[in-house]
């Protein structure tokens, strides 16, 4: 067992981790924001040619597909504007913990059964 003074240092520590996540990926720090518009979207997409944004993965293994998917600000043309520009991140998995009972469980998922999870 972690002792308050544990607790509230590992708290600490998560929240710096949070805020510098997406460091160094604009496309997964446009994605997870909720502010997010397609202008800003289309633009980086447009200045990466080859794609490879799309598919990097953040620390935990997300896509910025997957990060769109969580964010409740995201409309439906904007998943077009992404899903077009990188069709084969739609099949990415990324490692999800969910709770079933009274135990957690990790189940891979991609971006469609995240978004089916998170929106019902």
């Amino acid at each position: 067992d972690l002792t308050e003074e544990q607790k509230i240092q590992r708290s600490r520590e998560n929240i710096r981790w949070l805020k510098v996540r997406h460091d160094g990926l604009t496309i997964h720090k446009i994605c997870n924001d909720l502010d997010i518009t397609q202008d800003q979207l289309r633009s980086i997409i447009d200045s990466n040619i080859n794609h490879t944004l799309q598919l990097t993965r953040d620390d935990i293994g997300m896509t910025a597909l997957h990060l769109l998917c969580l964010n409740p600000n995201a409309t439906p043309e904007i998943f077009k504007l992404l899903a077009n520009a990188s069709p084969q991140a739609a099949t990415i998995q990324a490692q999800m913990v969910i709770e079933v009972g009274y135990a957690m469980r990790t189940i891979m998922v991609t971006p469609i059964k995240l978004l089916m999870k998170v929106k019902g």
